[in-house]
């Protein structure tokens, strides 16, 4: 039996129209395809660009960044583009039936580690602390008692009233007295005897000691000058010194609120935790480093060890000047031994008047020498409180009169190191005042390694955000895209 079949009109434009619809959803298949491989290679390159982290970096300082010079001493942002670029394309070579390729990308937005002051560079600190110590050891980073003695107001009002003291002693109008004195007179061809008032010199106690505060000052504290790193570094190579920077569109990330006294005060702690774990100070300096003394060279920012070691120096001895004066005023038996060594002087000069000019000015002369005391103390490795006591103080009166500095005991366990007094130091600095000299530190010590000797922290970028062209047989595509670490 045989079959007729019929095809009708309207099945026939069915057909048609569903071919139709078919011959576009493949087309739309592949059109999607080619745009999600290119996708993926875009991905994959962005993400292979970040892996080129400067390993040196990493390995000593725990940073993420890529050095734009890639090893050249020429860096620029836009290199990053010309690696993604091959490695998307790379990526795509094997897709030929996609017929995919990246032709055109460009850099809209680079983090560089420079901008904002450093908040870039910052951020990754921060970050890095945060993770390293967790939330809760952030409150074990500071010792106890480490922010006593270490407000600059303190110092500021110490320090007047020294100079003021001083000042209203030299002011001061001199002594006079009575003298009998011999002449001879022409006119009666005898010697006559007659009286002429004449000044006496104010004797300050403390005039020896206040000669020394104008002498070298690691001399004093130092037993063997000759042990201080001697290395220097010519500044104006360096990122805090360089006239001009590259400049980068700052954070991709959204910016952390900083305003909040309590936010300000944890960056602070990891910044300064940061500083302490990762460069050298006197005492515990890191090998081969371009600068012995680097945690002192943030407060010095001078270009040698023994110029930021000397930096150092006299801040310690201001800061301990200024509580040892304090214990001073406050210990009775103290007070009274300077007391009567002011009253002598002054009976002895025909000036009562002047003893409590004489007492101030013996009493920070005791403090100085203390101080001096002090600061030998923490560099030879003890501890010294921020506060003393009577069973602490080293020094007698006596010794005002001709210090020559004397051998220190480092049996104590009480107080702060030399260390936790850095640390004391750097906490009265902002934050925007610390970034850029550590980033000098960095910069010599990856300088240092090879095939670095041009690295710059401004030609190392954090994350960028690319535009990329793609090509294919349905066209153009543009691709925005942002990576970071």
């Amino acid at each position: 039996m045989k079959i007729k079949a019929y095809l009708t009109v309207y099945l026939a434009l069915s057909l048609t129209v569903l071919l139709a619809v078919v011959m576009a959803l493949l087309t739309g298949i592949k059109k999607n395809t080619v745009r999600m491989e290119e996708e993926l290679a875009l991905d994959t390159a962005g993400y292979s660009a970040l892996a080129e982290y400067d390993r040196e970096l990493l390995e000593r300082y725990d940073l993420f960044f890529i050095d734009t010079s890639y090893g050249t001493g020429y860096p620029d942002p836009a290199k990053i583009g010309a690696h993604i670029k091959d490695y998307a394309n790379k990526n795509l070579q094997d897709t030929k039936l996609l017929n995919g390729r990246l032709t055109n990308i460009g850099i809209q937005d680079a983090e560089v580690a420079t901008d904002f002051g450093g908040e870039v560079f910052q951020r990754q600190i921060v970050e890095y602390e945060e993770n390293h110590f967790g939330l809760e050891g952030l409150q074990n980073l500071l010792p106890d008692g480490l922010l006593q003695g270490g407000k600059e107001s303190d110092e500021d009002k110490w320090l007047k009233k020294r100079e003021e003291n001083a000042a209203k002693l030299r002011e001061a109008e001199a002594p006079k007295r009575t003298v009998e004195k011999q002449r001879y007179s022409e006119e009666t061809g005898e010697i006559e005897t007659y009286e002429e008032e004449e000044e006496v010199p104010i004797e300050d106690p403390a005039a020896y000691v206040n000669t020394l505060r104008k002498k070298g000052v690691l001399s004093l504290v130092v037993e063997d000058i000759s042990k201080v790193s001697d290395k220097t570094v010519h500044l104006e190579e360096y990122v805090s010194h360089r006239s001009s920077l590259i400049q980068g569109t700052g954070t991709l990330q959204e910016r952390a609120q900083g305003d909040s006294l309590l936010t300000q005060s944890k960056e602070k702690i990891l910044l300064q935790a940061y500083v302490f774990q990762k460069f050298g100070h006197y005492g515990q300096e890191r090998e081969g480093a371009a600068l012995d003394y680097q945690v002192e060279y943030l407060i010095g920012k001078k270009g040698s060890d023994t110029e930021n070691l000397r930096a150092v120096v006299r801040n310690l001895l201001l800061l301990r000047e200024a509580a040892n004066a304090a214990y001073l005023y406050g210990d009775t038996t103290k007070r009274a031994e300077i007391s009567a060594m002011a009253g002598a002087v002054s009976a002895a000069t025909l000036a009562p008047y002047l003893q409590p000019l004489l007492e101030t000015s013996i009493l920070f002369a005791w403090a100085y020498i203390e101080s001096i005391q002090d600061v030998k103390l923490l560099l030879e490795g003890g501890r010294v409180a921020p506060v003393k006591t009577a069973s602490a103080w080293q020094t007698n009166l006596e010794n005002i009169l001709d210090f020559g500095g004397a051998s220190v005991d480092r049996e104590g366990t009480e107080g702060l190191t030399y260390e936790q007094y850095l640390a004391v130091l750097l906490f009265t600095k902002k934050n925007e005042e610390l970034l850029f000299p550590m980033m000098d530190v960095i910069e010599m010590d990856i300088r240092r390694t090879a095939y670095h000797e041009n690295f710059r922290m401004d030609g190392c970028v954090s994350g960028f955000r690319v535009a990329a062209e793609f090509e294919d047989d349905g066209g153009d595509c543009l691709f925005l895209r942002a990576y970071y670490y």
